[in-house]
């Protein structure tokens, strides 16, 4: 049995409105999802099979991998990834790995 993954928003806000937001989407068929790495535990495992498993549900969606974006807490956190990340055309953001 496959279950249909729930979409979070990951921000820790309170209050609504405090940043704009884009609307998640219902689910990935058909999107161009990146995968962010803050390069920490076990990370450079997890990601891919993060992406192997969602490719596996969503074979028509396509996934960019972290490899392919600055890596790092610091480094994702910069208006170069947003750049990087607006210029693929992306429609969700994967960020990842918790430690």
């Amino acid at each position: 049995m496959t279950e249909t993954p729930y979409l979070l928003d990951p921000t820790s806000e309170i209050e609504a409105g405090l940043r704009p937001r884009r609307i998640p989407p219902e689910d990935l068929s058909g999107k161009t999802v990146a995968l962010l790495s803050d390069d920490m535990w076990q990370a450079h495992r997890m990601l891919p099979l993060v992406r192997e498993k969602l490719q596996a549900q969503y074979p028509d969606a396509t996934f960019i991998p972290e490899t392919e974006f600055p890596m790092g807490s610091r480094e994702m956190d910069t208006e170069e990834c947003v750049d990087m990340l607006e210029a693929r055309g992306v429609d969700a953001v994967i960020v990842g790995n918790a430690s």
